[in-house]
């Protein structure tokens, strides 16, 4: 599963680095965490709109993942498992003082080439629906989606994916629709 967005980060969180998932965020930390975001976040609230502040969706699809232990236990993994997509920014947190946190470096998202999902050679391989695609760095297969992949991102309501190439370090977007029938 891919996520294109720091959950923690939309609800000023900080996020669990490796030797620290032991110290996760209680029930209330995050529903006041959550409140304090959707207030922030509120059109009727905002007193200056600003193109980097997260929307009412945005915070909603935070708490949404962050709320249930196994989709927050995901996500948390993931996050560990892809070190590459956080950068660490020095932000000012509500007190004053300067802190490190860690944020979803949104160069990184929005300079990635974007292909669709006919751009991919479709296979099947043990029963199971992928997707491939060369890269330029000369694997035949870098870049592979399953079908699992898509149903995860459709169900969160993304039409797109991350996908890594397998032979470097190489990442693209891959845009999809579900056809129905």
């Amino acid at each position: 599963m891919s996520y294109t967005k720091n959950y923690y980060q939309i609800l000023g969180l900080h996020a669990p680095s490796p030797g620290s998932l032991s110290s996760r965020h209680s029930a209330t930390e995050l529903r006041r965490a959550y409140r304090n975001a959707l207030l922030a976040a509120h059109p009727d609230k905002k007193t200056v709109t600003s193109k980097g502040t997260p929307s009412v969706d945005d915070v909603r699809e935070a708490y949404r993942i962050l709320e249930s232990a196994a989709s927050r236990a995901e996500y948390d993994n993931w996050l560990l498992r892809n070190p590459h997509v956080l950068s660490t920014s020095s932000q000012s947190d509500s007190s004053g003082s300067a802190g490190t946190q860690q944020t979803l470096s949104q160069d990184f998202i929005l300079g990635l080439e974007l292909l669709d999902l006919s751009d991919f050679e479709e296979l099947e391989v043990s029963g199971e629906v992928q997707w491939a695609r060369a890269c330029r760095c000369g694997d035949d297969k870098g870049f592979g989606i399953l079908e699992d992949d898509l149903v995860d991102a459709e169900s969160r309501g993304e039409k797109e994916v991350l996908v890594g190439c397998g032979g470097c370090s190489l990442w693209v977007r891959v845009a999809f629709d579900v056809e129905e029938g």
